[in-house]
């Protein structure tokens, strides 16, 4: 996150503090003679007759000036008895004394010392006037422009940036960052701030901090040589997180300090409430990211439990049926000729035994897809993957798909050229087993099944296309989640729990490559796979 930009703020926070660093009774002394020394220097350039009420409004002016320049309204009224006595001493006669001769001197005298104080207390109350809404307008800026860094702050690292930068803008001195020790509750220095949003390695004027158990012992007092320090002072603000109420007195509440490499004293009240109010903020952005990181670990445990809730209710409506027929079919097998029931022939036997090894062998692959895809999402499978013609990857598919395919008219179209590619060869032969079942079950006996494999630019495309009702538009989209077919939302009225696309899908993306579904014509549907060619070279000797 990039704070260079706001170099404005700490540009006027600068120039305020080199002004409040040099309000010393010294400094204001210095400023109130040097100011009256040069009214005197004007003052003797207008020593002409008739011109003595212009140096009285000089030195008046000069008064007004010290009002301006200093803070204290002790130095307006000793400014203004040493107007006038400089003007008495110097300008009145008898010169170089202080007494006169005209009686009108003393009234004079005395006007003037009032206007000069009178003018010089409103010239210091409207600076301080001032001073206050300057300072209230950056407070209230500073606040502003740190609530919008913190709002696009996504984690703690960034908010604990934000805050140390807007800490080191306010104080001119660089900030360091303790977190708790992963091993312990030491409170460890992690890196270091400064007013332009640089992050450094600490320095070693940053030692470890006390535990966190006596975090609200040293917060706010300077770290002496009893906690391992040597001759480093600071100002320790504790961010905590949690609830406000209850959170102060949880030492396990703490997340870190914030450490004003200064001394304790460089702060101002106001400049001490302000950087209050910047932690005050960090602590309610990270509990506004802890939130946000708690919904969303909500959101994907309602998303899990979702998808386990529709692996259920998939698994006991659809493998239901096969297992009532595998059952029955069982059943019949086994009563016949008992209890005056018929006995079967040889022709009836069969067909019964070829649909329970059918349901059989639907239920063994229902089981190898949810394992597989379970694996590869999980990324507990490893690819053991081997150079192969994707030719002979789609032969050896062909032995392993749907009986039900004779019924189809099924048709492979060869690539001119070698498709060779770099795949685990059983789950790529398990992708395009799937392909052409998935073709199989919603296409109508009769329908015709294409194959076609083809290279171009570097990649090999495998398509299987068919020419059955296709996919609505709508239904593309969602076709590769799991448990989802087309015109039927979660899989119920086919035997297929909505698998198959989804572990296509997910062994194509494990190789490198993607999946796409399209509108055949004039109608049907076509799934193509793309994968990366395999770069075969020579060496030539």
């Amino acid at each position: 996150m990039d704070v260079r930009t706001d170099g404005d703020i700490a540009d006027s926070f600068w120039w305020r503090r080199t002004t409040l660093t040099r309000r010393t009774p010294l400094y204001d002394a210095c400023v109130s003679v040097g100011l009256l020394v040069a009214a005197t220097i004007v003052g003797a350039l207008l020593d002409h007759p008739g011109l003595a009420p212009s140096i009285m409004i000089v030195y008046v002016f000069a008064v007004q000036l010290c009002a301006f320049f200093t803070w204290s309204r002790l130095y307006c009224l000793l400014s203004s008895a040493a107007a006038v006595a400089l003007y008495n001493f110097l300008f009145v006669g008898p010169r170089y004394s202080l007494s006169f001769i005209d009686r009108v001197y003393p009234g004079m005298f005395f006007i003037m010392f009032v206007v000069s104080l009178v003018s010089s207390s409103i010239a210091l109350a409207l600076r301080r006037a001032l001073a206050q809404a300057a300072a209230s307008d950056r407070r209230t800026h500073m606040v502003l422009e740190t609530n919008r860094m913190l709002q696009r702050c996504a984690d703690q690292q960034q908010i604990v940036h934000a805050m140390a930068t807007q800490l080191a803008r306010l104080s001119g001195c660089p900030v360091v960052w303790y977190s708790a020790d992963a091993e312990g509750d030491d409170l460890l220095p992690r890196a270091t701030y400064t007013a332009v949003g640089d992050a450094a390695p600490v320095h070693e004027l940053a030692p470890q901090m006390p535990p966190r158990l006596s975090a609200s012992a040293y917060v706010g007092t300077p770290l002496d040589a009893t906690y391992g320090g040597s001759a480093f002072y600071g100002i320790y603000l504790t961010v905590r997180t949690g609830d406000g109420f209850v959170r102060s007195g949880d030492p396990a509440s703490v997340v870190g300090v914030l450490a004003i490499v200064a001394a304790p004293d460089v702060l101002t009240h106001e400049e001490r409430t302000l950087a209050d109010a910047i932690v005050s903020e960090g602590e309610l952005a990270l509990d506004r990211a802890r939130a946000m990181e708690a919904r969303e670990e909500a959101a994907v445990l309602a998303k899990n439990e979702q998808l386990r809730a529709n692996l259920l209710r998939s698994i006991s409506h659809d493998l239901r049926t096969p297992l009532t027929s595998i059952s029955g079919n069982a059943d019949v097998l086994l009563d016949q000729g008992s209890t005056g029931t018929a006995v079967l022939d040889a022709q009836t036997r069969r067909g019964l035994l070829l649909s329970i090894r059918s349901d059989a062998l639907w239920l063994n692959a229902t089981v190898e897809n949810l394992l597989a895809i379970t694996k590869l999402e999980g990324g507990g499978m490893r690819l053991s993957t081997t150079l192969e013609l994707m030719d002979d990857i789609v032969e050896e598919a062909l032995r392993h798909v749907n009986p039900a395919v004779r019924e189809h008219d099924l048709k492979v179209v060869a690539c001119d050229e070698p498709a060779l590619v770099n795949v685990d060869a059983r789950l790529m032969v398990q992708l395009v087993v799937n392909l052409v079942n998935n073709a199989i079950t919603y296409t109508p006996a009769g329908s015709h099944i294409m194959i076609s494999i083809s290279v171009d630019d570097g990649r090999v495309a495998c398509s299987v296309a068919d020419d059955g009702p296709g996919i609505a538009p709508e239904d593309r989209e969602r076709i590769f989640e799991s448990f989802y077919t087309a015109n039927h939302g979660l899989a119920d009225s086919h035997r297929s729990v909505g698998l198959g696309l989804s572990l296509c899908r997910s062994i194509a993306l494990a190789h490198g490559g993607s999946i796409e579904v399209a509108a055949a014509d004039p109608h049907g549907s076509v799934f193509t796979i793309e994968l990366p060619a395999a770069d075969v070279s020579f060496d030539k000797e």
